[in-house]
């Protein structure tokens, strides 16, 4: 990610000489998935590893994946009581580690890439190695004075529409297959033309505006958008199980390196209602392997009984 912003590679947005966002090539919800990977590293006293996985979170920047993050972390520190001392500190150096990173990367990324393309000039590598470009996308979309209504209210306008046009199609039994209106053009066309609840005409919401959401982007009448009501109840209700599950196992074993995992998909399936994480990518494969994590942790530790630690933990035993 430090390569990505210092040299404005793959997918980068500079709002300012002091705000930028990079994905490479990973996305925007790379910031979610690197969540349960941070607090990992925390619980495991790997420092660096800590640092470095913070200042990769806050260059890409996505504001969910870092709400996401804060309530994972109090979360832990909540769970651990007589290891808060150690782990509330670990995690706040981390963070401030992470973000004299996202500093430091950001305001040296001008210098960066001057040295490099001087160091291609050098050694005549121009026909193999284009020359790096500062990126301006987003340079004039957040100033002072309009930065709250480009970043709060205009998302969370285009999110609120996005919910209830998935939660109108869901109902409406879903448009699976060809039926699924897969480009914003199709989108805008399907959603003009049904006007759910009359929503175009009370909002003032044009084709255009329409284009611009795009999609669906809730996850679940995302899911129901495009399968209908009865997949959208099983897949809540096999979800709620594994969460039911996941708070279980919490309340009875020992906390070991291992919960972020269990806290993640609990956290995710909650809070984070602005991704289509149930639509296949990073994210659904990581809710998948922390899924089958919670559900090796209720088997393996029911049939050991309360007292046993899983194989491989390092347990904290918590205050009765």
């Amino acid at each position: 990610m430090s390569f990505s912003a210092s040299l404005d590679v793959g997918e980068v947005y500079s709002y300012s000489e002091y705000y930028k966002r990079a994905f490479w090539y990973f996305g925007d919800d790379l910031t979610t998935w690197l969540a349960p990977l941070y607090l990992f590293s925390v619980l495991r006293r790997q420092r660096l590893l800590a640092i470095g996985l913070a200042g990769a979170a806050f260059l890409s920047g996505g504001r969910i994946g870092l709400i996401l993050v804060a309530i994972q972390a109090l979360f832990i520190i909540g769970s651990w009581r007589r290891e808060q001392s150690r782990i509330a500190p670990s995690i706040g150096l981390s963070l401030i580690g992470g973000v004299i990173v996202y500093f430091v990367v950001v305001s040296t990324s001008s210098h960066a890439i001057r040295a490099a393309n001087s160091a291609i000039l050098h050694f005549n590598l121009e026909s193999s190695i284009s020359l790096f470009e500062p990126t301006r996308r987003g340079f004039s979309d957040c100033r002072i004075a309009n930065c709250f209504d480009r970043k709060v209210k205009r998302p969370f306008r285009m999110r609120t529409l996005s919910a209830v046009a998935g939660l109108w199609m869901t109902l409406e039994g879903g448009f699976p297959g060809s039926r699924y209106p897969d480009t914003p053009e199709k989108f805008a066309e399907l959603i003009v033309k049904a006007n759910p609840w009359g929503v175009n005409d009370r909002y003032g919401v044009t084709r255009e505006e329409w284009m611009r959401i795009g999609t669906v982007q809730s996850p679940y009448v995302g899911f129901g958008a495009g399968y209908g009501p009865a997949l959208l109840a099983l897949a809540m209700g096999f979800i709620g199980a594994v969460c039911l599950v996941g708070l279980w196992v919490l309340s009875v074993r020992p906390p070991d390196a291992w919960t972020p995992l269990t806290v993640f998909f609990i956290v995710n399936a909650i809070f984070n209602q602005t991704q289509a994480w149930l639509q296949p990518g990073p994210v659904l494969f990581a809710m998948g392997l922390c899924g089958t994590h919670i559900l090796w942790q209720y088997f393996s530790f029911g049939a050991r009984g309360q007292d046993q630690p899983l194989p491989g933990s390092n347990p904290v035993v918590k205050e009765v």
